[in-house]
C-alpha cells in the first residue's frame, strides 16, 4: 500500500471516528449550557450544522477523494468554512456581551448598531481574505476599478450616508432611548422608535407620529425633556398685582404644589423674578416622574391656584384681571346666605347672634377633588354647602373610602370640630363646590347664646359620629 493510500485511509477514519464524537460532545455541551444559557447553547448548535459538516466534506473531497484544493467544488467548500467560522466567532462574542458574561462598563456602553458594524466590518475583510488566497482574485484590480465608482456612488448616496454618520454618532453617545423625551425645534414628544436613519417622536398635543432625521439632530441642538432616570421639570412664571402681598402669593403658589398629586415633593421652588409695570413675576419649579405627567400637573396647578386665588383675594396682575375684578364671581345675596343658614335647622334668623355669625361667615368657591380638610389637620371650621357637593373620605388599615356626601343645602361637622383635635378625616369638594365656611369661635359663641340650639347641634354631631362609626367598621371587614 503506497504512501497517498495510508494518508487517505487515516483521513478517512478521522472523519469516522471524530465527526460522531464531536457531535456527542456538542450536544453534551448544548444540553449542560441550554438551562442557563440557551444563546450559548445555540451556538453549539451552528458549529454541529456547519462547521463540522463543511470541514468533513473538505477532508473527504481532498485528502480522501484526491480532488485537487484549486478545484473548483473544494474551494467553495474552504470558502464557506472560513466565513461560516468568523460568523460564529463575532455571534459568540455577541452573546457573550448581550447575556452579561462580560460585565465591563465599557461592554454595556457599546451600543447594538456599533458592533454590527463591526461585525460587517471583519466579515467583508475575511471575504477579501478568502477570494485573495483562496480564489486567487487580484484586489488591487478590483480596488481600482471600485475607485471610480466608489467616488460616483458616494455624490448619489450623499444623503443616506450623512444619515447613516450622524445615527452611528447618536447612538453611540447614547444620549437619549426609546420612551425619553426630546424636543428639537417646534417639535416635542416621546420618542418611539430610532434607528441609523431616523428618530420617530410621538407629539403629545395631537399625537402625532412625527419622523426626524439623524442628520438634523446631529447638526441642530435638541432638548432631552426627560428620561427614564431623569424626572420631568416644569418651569413656570405666574404674575400677581402690586396689592398682592408677596408673603401671601408665595405661601398660596406653594399649597398649590401641595394640592396636585403628580409633582414630586422634591426639586419644588419660588423665587421672585422681576418688577414689571403690571406686578410682580413670581418663577415656580417643579417635577413629576414622566412628561404626561407634567402636562397633566401643569393643567392641574393653573387650576388650583385660580381657586385659591378667588378664595384668599388674591390678585393676578395684568389689564384683563382688573376687568375681571371689577366684575367679580357671583356671590349669594346676604339673604340668600341667611336662607341657607336657617335651612341648615341649626342656625335660624330668629336666634340671638345670627347677624354677627352671618357676618363672620366666608363664602369659598372650590375645584374639584380640591381638599378642603386634610386628615392631619385640626378640624376648626364648619362647611355649609351651597353648589355642588362635598366627598368626606377616611382612611382605615391603608384603604381610603368615601363614608359621607354632603351635598347642597348640608352640613358637615365632627365631634373634633368642638374640641380642636385632628379632624381624621379628608374633605374634597366631589365637584365644582361653593361653601359658606364657619370658624368654630364663631359658631361656639352663637351656641352659648342659643342654648337649646346648642343641643340641637349635639345632636348633629352624634349622628355623624355614629354614621362614621358605621362605615369604619365596614371597612375594616
Amino acid at each position: 500500500m503506497d504512501h497517498t493510500a495510508i494518508q487517505s485511509l487515516a483521513w478517512t477514519a478521522l472523519v469516522a471516528i471524530g465527526y460522531p464524537v464531536l457531535v456527542v460532545a456538542l450536544l453534551e455541551l448544548q444540553r449542560m449550557l441550554k438551562p442557563s444559557f440557551a444563546q450559548a447553547a445555540s451556538i453549539c448548535t451552528l458549529v454541529q450544522l456547519t462547521i463540522l459538516p463543511l470541514a468533513a466534506g473538505y477532508i473527504l473531497l481532498v485528502p480522501v477523494a484526491g480532488f485537487s484544493p484549486d478545484d473548483d467544488l473544494p474551494k467553495l467548500l474552504l470558502s464557506t468554512l472560513v466565513v461560516a467560522t468568523i460568523n460564529i466567532l463575532l455571534t459568540g462574542i455577541k452573546v457573550a456581551m448581550g447575556s452579561g458574561l462580560v460585565e465591563a462598563e465599557w461592554a454595556r456602553r457599546i451600543p447594538t448598531l456599533v458592533l454590527d458594524i463591526i461585525r460587517l466590518v471583519i466579515v467583508l475583510v475575511a471575504t477579501a481574505f478568502v477570494a485573495s488566497s483562496i480564489w486567487h482574485i487580484d484586489l488591487g484590480a478590483v480596488l481600482t476599478a471600485l475607485g471610480v465608482g466608489s467616488v460616483v456612488l458616494g455624490l448619489a448616496l450623499q444623503d443616506t450616508l450623512s444619515g447613516l454618520f450622524a445615527g452611528v454618532s447618536l447612538m453611540s453617545g447614547r444620549h437619549f432611548k426609546e420612551g425619553d423625551w426630546i424636543e428639537s425645534g417646534e417639535i416635542s414628544g416621546r420618542i418611539v422608535k430610532m434607528d441609523w436613519r431616523s428618530v420617530t417622536v410621538l407629539t403629545l398635543d395631537d399625537e402625532r407620529l412625527v419622523v426626524i432625521p439623524n442628520s438634523t439632530l446631529a447638526k441642530e441642538a435638541f432638548t432631552i425633556l426627560g428620561t427614564s432616570v431623569l424626572p420631568y421639570g416644569q418651569k413656570l412664571k405666574i404674575s400677581f398685582a402690586y396689592s398682592t402681598p408677596p408673603a401671601r402669593a408665595i405661601e398660596a403658589l406653594g399649597k398649590g404644589l401641595d394640592a396636585v398629586p403628580h409633582i414630586l415633593p422634591s426639586g419644588r421652588d419660588i423665587d421672585i423674578v422681576a418688577y414689571t409695570d403690571t406686578g410682580i413675576d413670581y418663577e415656580v419649579t417643579f417635577h413629576c416622574a414622566t412628561r404626561e405627567a407634567g402636562d397633566d400637573a401643569l393643567t392641574d396647578y393653573f387650576r388650583k391656584i385660580w381657586y385659591r386665588a378667588q378664595r384668599e383675594n388674591l390678585q393676578f396682575a395684568g389689564e384683563a384681571n382688573r376687568m375681571f375684578r371689577s366684575r367679580p364671581h357671583p356671590r349669594p345675596s346676604r339673604p340668600k346666605l341667611a336662607a341657607a343658614l336657617e335651612a341648615s335647622g341649626v342656625f335660624p334668623q330668629a336666634a340671638a347672634g345670627f347677624d354677627r355669625l352671618l357676618d363672620a361667615a366666608c363664602v369659598e368657591l372650590y375645584d374639584r377633588n380640591e381638599r378642603l380638610q386634610s386628615a392631619d389637620d385640626a378640624f376648626r371650621r364648619l362647611f355649609l354647602v351651597l353648589d355642588g357637593a362635598l366627598a368626606v373620605e377616611q382612611t382605615t388599615a391603608g384603604k381610603t373610602a368615601v363614608v359621607q356626601v354632603v351635598g347642597q343645602g348640608e352640613f358637615f361637622v365632627s365631634r373634633a370640630y368642638l374640641t380642636g383635635a385632628e379632624a381624621e378625616l379628608d374633605i374634597r369638594a366631589d365637584s365644582e363646590t361653593l361653601v359658606l365656611s364657619l370658624q368654630a369661635p364663631d359658631v361656639l359663641e352663637f351656641l352659648n347664646g342659643n342654648p337649646e340650639l346648642a343641643r340641637r347641634f349635639e345632636q348633629a354631631i352624634d349622628l355623624t359620629d355614629r354614621a362614621l362609626g358605621t362605615q369604619a367598621l365596614s371597612l375594616d371587614i
